[in-house]
């Protein structure tokens, strides 16, 4: 097992070139032995992406986005490192290895299982989107999605459809084609009578939306009644849960809409199926829709993947604000913290936890959907996202419309809904400003609402003291028994790690290096004053390791228990890493671990800058690009090659080692 994981990385990087993964997104064009275009990070005109097929990564002048194939492709599609190696494994055609346990074969069949129903969903979806098409029965579902507004265009994009208003023709269509009732049932797609046993179609005489997953693979349908339904009928009525499909962990039109996300660096949800069809037929790529369910931690999970700006544009009705406040508290459970320095009265510096995403509420127009707003023109739906509203005014304004205050009880329950939400305002201002609306609202005294504020700040205190959990008392050594012992009474012996045959890169050996000495090497600064980080990895595997090293050492936690944190599939790289450093002698002074700590960084540094350097000028050659003006106020895309080039030159100064300590090897270059 030892190193496999390299070994079939690499191999997938020499199969599936970083060139042909990116041209896929953008369009580059050749310059000189590298490849240019316009990064897929940031919004730019002239072009500032590079892609250096000789070292395999990209680096944008621009943003400073930089990576490998793997890295590229988990941010721009939000995939965690296991799924992205699964999919370029299979463009590249490269046999993952089977985990070695007693689940294979289970794990196999479930795959197996999971492959058939989504064959089978997918033969739904095409059988569903001819009948709309092309049915004399679909007429009046093509009537409804005309009168919607909805365009051919996005028929096609959104994979649309219609189930004919009978009990079986899908059943007969399908086993027709060799699909069994038992993976219909599985699908989702065919419900069980109770009393006879037979079968009937789950979706009959409604519109069809396939449901998808971000990589565009259906997995579940929504179905909208047509007019002259009975009154009893649900308006809508999406699958149940199945193998595929958890409602909860979905978001409508995600896999159309991540790279508008990803591009705006900005979601908009929204709350039904044709708001979301809309808002894309009108350029708006950037929107999503939980389906039938409030927002959950798991809607969270995707979208904090893409983005932390998050905008709700939920319907004005009453369940609609229901479901925005229900959000954003979902939001601010799903979203980590920061700790921000708050200076005190004294002169001191405490720290507050603030939360790590930027939430807004766009506020709707009484009685209009979001495709209502979006019909009225592109500028009236830019309007309404720019003039969002951040959470704290959003509750002002709901509270202001729910209570009456002119009386005394409707002032007193204004302030009490209200101060909480001022409390998590973290900027002095910012809070000042609040508190002397609230003031102005409840038309009461602001030094009265100060002390308000002082209890409610002090009661949240002591909750949170009584919410932590008690530490856990350190484990006693297990004893050693006699009886434990080899026969001839001999202690035992450790194992002895063995070297992997493959060297190491400068960043692998600076990792190993932290494995073993995280506690004293982690906080020791490079040459320029800064420890080590995240950027100073270019390959995937070993900044994701890093990532979890770093949490798992700020929790304070045992190194040992690392793989808790990673993908499975980089564990045998964390083996090979341990296996290299545990085959060196062990450095037990603090200063000899912190000076080598410093020279490993030091020569990882220089490296990375002088490859940045000679890239740098490289690209500057091939693009004859001119050096920017002195007193132009904007720079173009392509001046950035000349400031990093600048910037670059000055810092590589730092990295210079004295004549008596220059070290020659040939991975330095």
């Amino acid at each position: 097992m030892n190193g496999y994981v390299p070994n079939y990385i690499e191999e997938i990087k020499r199969r599936v070139t970083i060139v042909d993964v990116i041209g896929q997104r953008v369009s580059l064009k050749k310059s000189g032995r590298n490849f240019k275009g316009l990064c897929p990070f940031h919004a730019e005109k002239s072009g500032s992406f590079y892609v250096w097929p000789d070292s395999e990564s990209y680096f944008c002048f621009g943003c400073k986005e930089s990576g490998d194939i793997f890295n590229f492709l988990m941010k721009t599609e939000g995939l965690a490192f296991g799924e992205a190696l699964e999919q370029l494994a299979g463009r590249a055609g490269v046999q993952l290895p089977e985990r070695q346990t007693s689940e294979d074969f289970e794990t196999a069949r479930r795959r197996q299982e999971h492959e058939r129903l989504s064959e089978t969903l997918t033969a739904a979806a095409t059988y569903y989107q001819h009948l709309l098409l092309n049915s004399q029965e679909g007429a009046a579902a093509r009537e409804y999605l005309q009168e919607r507004g909805v365009s051919a265009a996005s028929i096609e994009s959104f994979g649309l459809g219609y189930a004919l208003d009978g009990w079986d023709h899908l059943i007969k269509y399908l086993t027709s084609r060799g699909y069994k009732i038992e993976e219909l049932l599985a699908a989702g797609l065919v419900g069980e009578r109770e009393n006879s046993g037979g079968y009937f179609d789950r979706f009959r005489g409604r519109v069809i939306f396939p449901i998808r997953d971000r990589q565009g693979r259906v997995i579940a349908f929504g179905g909208r009644v047509l007019a002259g339904a009975p009154k009893d009928t649900p308006k809508y009525l999406n699958s149940p849960q199945t193998v595929l499909f958890d409602k909860g962990a979905t978001l409508y039109g995600m896999d159309l809409a991540k790279e508008g996300i990803r591009r705006a660096d900005r979601v908009v949800i929204v709350e039904g199926y044709l708001d979301v069809i809309m808002s894309h037929q009108y350029g708006h790529t950037n929107v999503v829709a939980p389906l039938g369910t409030a927002l959950g931690e798991k809607h969270i999970g995707l979208i904090k993947k893409l983005t932390k700006r998050i905008i709700l544009a939920l319907d004005a009705d009453t369940a609609g604000q229901m479901a925005t406040l229900k959000g954003i508290e979902v939001l601010k459970q799903g979203f980590d913290t920061l700790s921000v320095p708050v200076p005190t009265a004294r002169g001191l510096i405490r720290f507050e936890q603030q939360l790590d995403a930027d939430v807004r509420i766009a506020t709707l127009p009484a009685g209009k959907d979001p495709d209502d707003v979006v019909r009225e023109g592109g500028a009236k739906w830019r309007e309404l996202i720019e003039r969002a509203l951040p959470v704290v005014d959003y509750y002002f304004a709901s509270v202001a419309a729910s209570v009456d205050l002119n009386s005394a009880r409707g002032k007193s329950e204004a302030v009490e809904k209200l101060i909480p939400a001022v409390l998590e305002v973290h900027d002095r201002i910012q809070r000042e400003h609040y508190l002397q609306k609230l003031a102005r609202l409840a038309k009461v005294d602001p030094n009265m609402l100060r002390g308000e504020l002082a209890r409610a700040a002090k009661a949240e205190a002591q909750n949170r003291l009584h919410a932590q959990p008690a530490r856990p008392a350190t484990p006693e050594p297990e004893p050693v028994f006699k009886d434990e012992e080899p026969e001839d009474n001999q202690p035992l012996k450790k194992p002895v790690p063995v070297k992997p045959a493959q060297p190491l890169e400068l960043e692998d050996m600076l990792l190993a290096f932290l494995l073993r000495y995280h506690t004293d090497a982690l906080p020791v600064q490079a040459a320029d004053g800064e420890p080590v980080g995240a950027s100073d990895f270019i390959r995937s595997e070993n900044r994701l390791v890093f990532e979890v090293l770093k949490q798992v050492d700020g929790r304070q936690a045992n190194p040992d228990d690392l793989e808790e944190g990673l993908n499975p599939e980089l564990a045998a790289h964390v083996e090979r890493l341990r296996a290299y450093i545990q085959a060196e002698p062990e450095i037990t002074d603090l200063i000899a671990v912190q000076e080598t700590t410093r020279f490993q960084l030091n020569r990882l540094r220089e490296v990375n800058l002088r490859r940045l350097y000679d890239q740098g000028t490289q690209a500057l050659e091939e693009s004859e690009v001119v050096s920017p003006e002195n007193g132009d106020s904007e720079l173009s895309d392509n001046d950035h090659l000349w400031i990093t080039i600048s910037t670059v030159s000055n810092q590589l100064k730092l990295y210079y080692p004295p004549k008596s300590m220059v070290f020659r090897d040939s991975r330095d270059r």
